[in-house]
């Protein structure tokens, strides 16, 4: 039967949800164990910073330049020629390759990442009609989160200086084709193409790109600060990954009920009150020693990413609260950038200072950021009327410009009386 007579089913939409869990398992298999990898083949903090800054600089780059590539060849085959490079490059880490060119692959594996994410939406946003995007979106954040917490607890027995690793999360990244290519699920389309308007996004919302700033700075560059700090406090690997993980399990539930509260609440002093708290939670990490209890680890682990990564979607709603509704999507996708910005700068810059002062080094520098953001704030605050009309608090996965093509702004917008005047 021709594709064009095919009729897609409600649980079409499973079939990319599945293969971005998938490709999530793998993902947090690799970058949990990337920088005790890196470790253990004798590199230092300055190499794992630059490493993991290269992946960033390619992420950024995919969501700008991957849909050109994903046009020009068909999603499908975008997809599946992305997700066999980013496997071939992860097993050629077995090599030991030079630090060039370690930076090199983890930069393509970035590009790789970006481009797959931006098929996986824009196929979404083809098939979810708009009164089941909003259960959709928080569904495929659920999904991601959940995913990649569960990629690093299988970390906690694979020896990260072995090939094993490498395998395994090659093998997910693989197996995440099934599901996007085997199965018939319509053809995804690719929309108009997101303008670059960086300049454009800091005069609509300054603290909203400062708060994405700021979330890329100090969560995008704690993924490897963190197990070289718990290497300094002489954990095992096993208990590194589990702080790891509730780090990330801590980001993925603290949005939810925090979410909640900003809409009921000025976002503006929200943000300045989780900034101050940050600064306090990074202070007491810089009192803690190996013999503070496992739970209590735990508990300040999941805190800090739960606030380290609210900042992000906060930041997106209150930009939101200020642009004109045909800006969403312009306006949404730029602050992403300003977070893989970040998020590429942020380990190459705090890793330079590990070996001369130790990790601690990373929470002098989440203290500074912090009090700075929340200063700004309290300046802004009193500076700026709020903002007249307010959207609704939306938890963004930080994935791709096309997510937000297809969040539930659209729906509101398409409804009369439901957008701003």
């Amino acid at each position: 039967m021709p594709n064009e007579t095919r009729s897609i089913s409600s649980w079409s939409v499973a079939s990319p949800l599945a293969g971005g869990a998938l490709h999530a398992v793998g993902s947090g298999l690799f970058h949990t164990l990337l920088p005790l990898r890196l470790v253990a083949d004798g590199y230092g903090p300055n190499a794992i910073g630059l490493v993991v800054g290269a992946e960033g600089a390619g992420f950024l780059i995919g969501c700008i330049g991957s849909m050109r590539l994903i046009r020009s060849v068909g999603e499908v085959r975008a997809y599946a020629a992305l997700s066999a490079i980013s496997a071939v490059l992860i097993l050629s880490l077995g090599m030991q390759p030079h630090l060039v060119v370690f930076m090199v692959i983890q930069a393509t594996i970035g590009f790789a990442n970006a481009g797959q994410a931006v098929v996986i939406e824009s196929w979404m946003n083809a098939m979810v009609p708009n009164k089941s995007r909003g259960r959709i979106l928080t569904l495929y954040v659920l999904l991601l989160g959940l995913f990649y917490g569960s990629g690093q607890l299988l970390a906690t027995d694979i020896a990260p200086a072995g090939n094993a690793m490498l395998m395994i999360s090659a093998a997910f990244y693989v197996i995440a084709l099934i599901p996007v290519t085997a199965i018939w699920v319509g053809e995804p389309q690719l929309h108009v193409p997101m303008g670059i308007k960086l300049f454009h996004t800091f005069r609509i919302s300054p603290i909203g790109a400062l708060a994405c700033l700021m979330t890329g700075l100090i969560s995008s560059t704690f993924s490897s600060i963190g197990p070289l700090y718990g290497l300094e406090l002489k954990f095992s690997q096993q208990t590194i990954v589990l702080l790891m993980a509730a780090t990330q399990l801590g980001a993925l539930f603290l949005q939810f009920p925090l979410g909640y509260l900003s809409d009921r609440l000025d976002r503006r002093m929200m943000m300045l009150w989780l900034s101050v708290a940050l600064a306090i939670l990074c202070t007491v990490f810089l009192f803690l020693v190996p013999t503070t209890p496992f739970w209590l680890f735990l508990i300040l682990f999941s805190i800090f990413g739960g606030i380290s990564e609210i900042f992000y979607p906060l930041g997106v709603a209150h930009a939101n609260d200020k642009a004109d509704p045909s800006e969403f999507v312009t306006v949404s996708s730029n602050l992403l950038l300003i977070w893989a910005f970040g998020g590429t700068i942020g380990p190459a810059i705090v890793t330079a200072g590990v070996s001369p002062f130790g990790t601690a080094v990373f929470f002098w520098y989440a203290i500074a950021l912090s009090v700075l953001f929340a200063a700004y704030a309290l300046w802004r605050r009193y500076r700026q009327p709020a903002a007249k009309s307010r959207e609704s608090f939306v938890a963004y996965p930080q994935t791709s410009p096309m997510v937000y093509e297809w969040t539930p702004h659209d729906e509101a917008d398409s409804d009369a009386g439901k957008g701003k005047p």
